[in-house]
């Protein structure tokens, strides 16, 4: 690393963090860290080690001691919605699904990333990695475990390699319990319960505390314990429940509370929704299980986390500081979770707290199209789903939107639909009943995150124009997402994987400037990347209008990324929306001084086609009759690229990726020039 860029990285991340790092990464080189984190042997774990005096520690006499407790959980004393409930408000179709894919979980078949499904075995192999079919191991301390690795020649000549590491972490997260206890509780069959109970037996067997990649990382850990504790409450008088498996799940979830507990400093480091779920995974286990020695201190460490984590990472505006959609609704899912845990405990959290998240909500309900919940495929996207309490497809954002207007206001953003089953589980039948609000999406401002939404009644779009306060994340100045009639016309790429050996460009090219609808200039970017997950240097750019009436939506703004490689450079994007024609129109100029090679990218569908094309104008088909014609005064080439290792591809869901049409419209020649797209629907709008 250079001495300009570590000057940048202190100057950026604070002289604090900076501290932190080298300390922590000394603490681990020394072998203090490891030390700190003894590694166990169950067995060798008494449960009167980790109870306050007083408490019965014999098995059955525990299991009595818990069904009189006082803690209170999501669905009263361990009874969860009855299968009447649950088909009022889940359709056939729904029911079909979460019986489906509870009976693949029960079979030892997991579902990956809300798309791949794998056979992991009977009893699962918590340790292989089913994309390629390698292997972790779990005789290394986690501190020592490296995150991501490619393997040598000599390894991949005789072994699988055992790949990115969150396709192991992905199962170990055991969103199967969610699955379970809903098709438990749709069906009452005694194998949904059984099947939990043997797949939580098999993961203790296989990942002994403090080893191998599932203790790696404090936020898997914290929604493991989430999982867990969601399952044992929603499984608490199935006759599977013994009180030998109480007190083993009781004693792992004390392990893993201390696991975060005294490594959550490293997570507030890494600024992003760690924290916040390593906070909500000590809140867990100090709510429902007081009885445990630490649990006053692991309920004022992660208050004191959860409230200043969210007082930092959600801007006054509701926007959030990882700039993804994905991450956005993990870090909801987080938020619904403790806040409602903490009022059913009597124990709420701050007014602040709410307020800074009931303004994240009122974001991702203005992010997201309400005819089919999707939202713009903007920044990282791991297809993190960690509350799946319904049978919607990944993609469909209403249910997170849906849970949080009703916690914030006692209503609902949306008529009924299975997006209603969250309700259900995590507020009671009356929540699935409350009135439906009158309130609309419309064009709004974010300015503290810069986002931007045009809204008309048939078609809405985001721009982003920010002056970055937190890590950038993707190359995508001004970058713009259009919607009609629920089609994503121009769209983000993704993300794809976050370790991706064997596909270098690939990965490159979805966090690239080429992977968003904007301008590149001389086929470089305007970042360089000096970590996985760290660019420099952080863009600037000015919102210069944004108007909004009854005939009209208006923005314009600038972007100054390329004044480091060419200063001066100034991108500025106009974009004037008709409401009654819903007819966008879109002028990119391009200012400063030198000649240069500038290339202006649309993200497409599959279904786009070049109508026509000459010098100075292309027109493309889009689907259900919409249209998009680019212009400028000089000439250009234009052509729909295929799919190939450096463009045509967006990923929807991590770890997949499928082909798109780019529509790459490049123009060579002295500045200022100017580039004018226009998009509308044949018959009007």
């Amino acid at each position: 690393m250079s001495i300009g860029t570590f000057v940048e990285l202190i100057r950026r991340l604070g002289p604090r963090w900076v501290l932190y790092r080298a300390g922590y990464a000394l603490r681990k080189k020394s072998g203090l860290l490891r030390r700190r984190f003894p590694t166990l042997q169950l067995d060798s774990v008494n449960l009167s080690d980790l109870v306050r005096g007083g408490i019965p520690t014999n098995p059955d006499e525990y299991k009595e001691y818990r069904e009189a407790s006082e803690a209170r959980f999501f669905f009263a004393r361990g009874r969860p919605p009855d299968a009447e409930a649950l088909r009022q408000v889940v359709s056939a179709a729904g029911c079909k699904r979460t019986c489906a894919v509870a009976g693949d979980y029960a079979c030892g078949r997991f579902l990956y990333y809300g798309k791949h499904v794998f056979d992991l075995g009977q009893p699962a192999d918590w340790l292989i990695s089913p994309f390629t079919g390698g292997r972790h191991e779990a005789r290394t301390h986690w501190c020592d475990y490296a995150t991501f690795r490619a393997a040598t020649v000599r390894e991949r000549s005789f072994l699988a390699p055992a790949g990115d590491i969150k396709d192991v972490w992905e199962p170990s997260r055991f969103a199967c319990a969610f699955w379970l206890v809903r098709a438990f509780a749709l069906t009452g069959d005694d194998r949904y319960p059984e099947a939990f109970w043997s797949l939580f037996e098999s993961w203790r067997e296989q990942n002994p505390p403090n080893r191998g990649p599932n203790w790696k990382c404090g936020q898997e850990t914290a929604l493991r314990t989430m999982a867990w504790c969601f399952a044992l409450y929603g499984f608490s008088h199935s006759p599977a429940t013994t009180a030998h498996r109480i007190v083993s799940l009781v004693k792992l979830l004390a392990i893993q509370a201390d696991r975060i507990a005294r490594n959550i400093g490293y997570a507030v480091s890494q600024k992003n929704n760690h924290a916040i779920s390593e906070a909500t995974g000590l809140l867990t286990v100090a709510f429902l299980f007081p009885e445990l020695k630490r649990s006053a201190k692991w309920q004022a460490t992660g208050r004191r986390v959860l409230e200043r984590e969210i007082r930092r990472q959600i801007y006054e505006d509701g926007s959030y500081l990882q700039h993804s959609m994905s991450y956005h609704r993990l870090m909801l899912h987080d938020c619904i979770w403790a806040i409602r845990l903490a009022e059913l405990n009597e124990q709420p959290l701050s007014s602040e707290l709410t307020r800074r998240v009931s303004r994240a909500a009122e974001f991702l309900f203005q992010m997201t199209d309400p005819d089919t919940g999707r939202v713009p495929n903007y920044g990282a996207n791991d297809s993190a789903l960690i509350l799946p309490l319904n049978s919607c497809d990944h993609l469909d954002y209403r249910p997170v939107v849906q849970s949080c207007r009703y916690l914030f206001h006692r209503e609902r953003a949306y008529r009924g639909g299975d997006w209603d089953e969250d309700l259900l589980w995590l507020f009671g039948p009356q929540a699935t009943e409350a009135h439906v609000s009158a309130r609309s999406r419309s064009s709004t401002e974010f300015a503290a995150g810069g986002y931007y939404t045009l809204a008309t009644k048939r078609t809405w779009g985001m721009v982003r124009c920010h002056r970055y306060r937190d890590r950038v994340g993707h190359a995508d100045p001004l970058h713009l997402d259009l919607w009609a009639d629920g089609v994503n016309l121009l769209r983000d790429c993704g993300s794809y994987r976050y370790f991706a050996p064997d596909e270098p460009a690939l990965q490159a090219y979805f966090s690239s400037i080429k992977a968003h609808n904007t301008i590149e200039v001389d086929e470089t970017s305007p970042f360089r990347l000096v970590s996985r997950f760290t660019m420099l240097p952080w863009p600037t750019a000015r919102t210069q209008r944004f108007s909004d009436s009854a005939t009209r939506v208006e923005w314009k703004g600038q972007s100054y990324a390329y004044d480091r490689c060419f200063p001066g450079l100034v991108h500025t994007r106009e974009i004037v929306v008709d409401v009654g024609l819903g007819r966008w129109e879109i002028t990119d100029k391009i200012e400063g001084s030198g000649t240069h090679l500038l290339t202006l990218r649309w993200h497409l569908p599959q279904q786009a086609q070049i109508t026509s094309q000459d010098a100075q104008t292309v027109c493309v088909s889009l689907p259900a009759g919409w249209r998009l014609q680019v212009d400028t005064a000089g000439r250009m080439e234009a052509a729909l690229a295929e799919a190939r290792t450096d463009g045509g591809y967006e990923s929807l869901y991590y770890g997949r990726k499928q082909p798109i049409r780019t529509l790459a419209v490049r123009s060579t020649g002295p500045l200022p020039h100017t580039f004018y797209t226009t998009v509308w629907r044949e018959g009007g709008g």
